[in-house]
């Protein structure tokens, strides 16, 4: 008898461990967000590899229940979430909840320069911080020992907001920070990609300590994300092979759209238009990233992406779409407005639409055919607690399509190929494939968008 008890009690110890393995660690649905080493209460510690990040278990101890549950990768319960943060549900589940939606940029040119498109997120944080409204911003930055890769962290100065600025397209466990929190903390402001403010919503639904001192949440919009050897790629196209001749790297540097730049230590530049590298996303696109459908950070109090119109484009400077979703988010919005802090101008849903339709398409629709397919095989699969319901079969054959190109591109021979051609040819090249991608596949991609209708799963 005493022997049976033990067994009873070991399978207990390994169950969350075990889950979390099982069902996202290793799978194509673990994100790398941190989240599950940074409530694990140091029964997990990250180990970075080449770039990517594994969690390593500490111990015999199994790890608490939040580092799974929390976890966004095996899933999402939007309506929930929409209830709990917002007290219904979206009247637009194509962009989620909203109060009102703006075009705009942060006024200080310095701010509005160094961000990724209008320096808006930046100055929000700052100015919470200037207010003592905050004692503290939860980034990312680029890391000093490795600038080649990032770190998260509670950003406490001007300087180190700054140093956030910008967008990060590679893999970045900003979660990880939650393992120092609360501490002696008492307001923070969150920063981060959809899903990885689901985690923390979901934990403040929980009521876990580690987000109380979070009181805003702002969030980016958010296509795909790249893996690593896109980095070792780009940095083979122009010759180098080590990466610790990387001096600085940054992703949207210069004026907007901005260009991904690496400063070498020998002094060395190389850096490409913004939309000439995206050349690498066919490529290096993250599995993970295939299966998300947030698309524009839709539990955030404030989201911001880039305003990508002609009409703002041509203009330059830095522009902005931005979302004020909460209450809170849209009085803080009105007051920076009031102060002169940050430029507004009020559009509708039309508009923001037809901006991101292409965005929207991948997430909304595509995002949902390509866990179909990843159902019908068996495979574990997130689950959002909603679904469209009337996708079209034109659509659904586009998939295919699609689906076939990533594989073509993210062959080994193909990037190999792609390694060996001048970058300035392979950007021009792109830009132009991607134009007449975008007109011939419109009618099918935005064609019923506006019209699609979800249902809210029954529990």
């Amino acid at each position: 008898m005493p022997i049976k008890t033990f067994n009873c009690t070991i399978l207990y110890i390994i169950m969350w461990w075990e889950k979390l393995k099982k069902e996202i660690l290793d799978t194509d649905l673990y994100t790398r967000s941190g989240t599950e080493v940074g409530v694990s209460g140091g029964m997990l510690r990250l180990e970075e590899k080449d770039g990517d990040y594994f969690p390593i278990k500490i111990g015999q101890e199994d790890i608490p229940e939040a580092a799974y549950t929390a976890s966004a990768d095996k899933g999402i319960p939007y309506p929930e979430l929409n209830k709990f943060i917002f007290g219904q549900y979206p009247k637009n589940w194509l962009i989620g909840n909203y109060k009102k939606i703006f075009i705009g940029y942060w006024k200080d040119e310095k701010v509005r320069r160094n961000g990724a498109s209008g320096g808006v997120l930046s100055g929000i944080q700052l100015y919470l911080l200037e207010k003592d409204t905050i004692d503290g911003a939860i980034t990312l930055r680029m890391r000093q020992d490795k600038p080649y890769l990032t770190e998260p962290i509670i950003a406490t100065t001007e300087a180190e907001i700054l140093e956030g600025a910008q967008s990060k397209y590679t893999t970045a466990p900003i979660n990880h920070i939650l393992s120092k929190l609360p501490g002696s903390y008492q307001s923070l402001v969150y920063t981060g990609l959809p899903e990885e403010i689901a985690a923390i919503r979901m934990l403040q639904m929980m009521n876990h300590p580690s987000v109380r001192p979070i009181n805003y949440i702002l969030g980016t919009f958010y296509g795909e994300a790249i893996g690593f050897s896109a980095i070792r790629s780009f940095l083979r196209s122009h010759g180098v092979k080590d990466l610790i001749q990387i001096k600085t790297l940054q992703f949207r540097a210069g004026e907007w759209p901005g260009y991904m730049r690496i400063e070498l230590k020998n002094g060395k530049v190389i850096s490409v238009r913004k939309f000439h590298a995206n050349y690498l996303i066919p490529s290096h696109i993250t599995k993970f990233s295939l299966y998300q459908v947030d698309y524009m950070a839709e539990l955030a109090d404030i989201s911001v992406g880039d305003a990508w119109a002609p009409s703002y484009e041509s203009r330059g400077g830095g522009w902005s779409v931005i979302m004020a979703r909460s209450q809170k988010g849209l009085e803080l919005l009105e007051q920076l407005n009031r102060e002169g802090r940050i430029h507004l101008q009020e559009i509708g849903e039309d508009e923001l639409m037809a901006m991101h339709s292409h965005g929207l398409d991948f997430k909304k629709r595509g995002a949902f055919i390509r866990i179909a397919k990843r159902r019908a095989k068996g495979l574990p699969v997130p689950d959002y607690g909603y679904e469209p319901t009337n996708i079209p079969e034109s659509r659904k054959r586009f998939e295919t399509t699609l689906g076939m190109m990533f594989a073509i591109f993210q062959s080994p021979f193909t990037i190999w190929v792609l390694e060996q051609l001048p970058i300035s040819f392979i950007g021009w090249f792109f830009i132009r494939a991607r134009n007449f991608w975008k007109k011939s596949t419109k009618s099918t991609k935005k064609g019923g968008l506006i019209d699609l209708k979800f249902v809210v799963a029954k529990n």
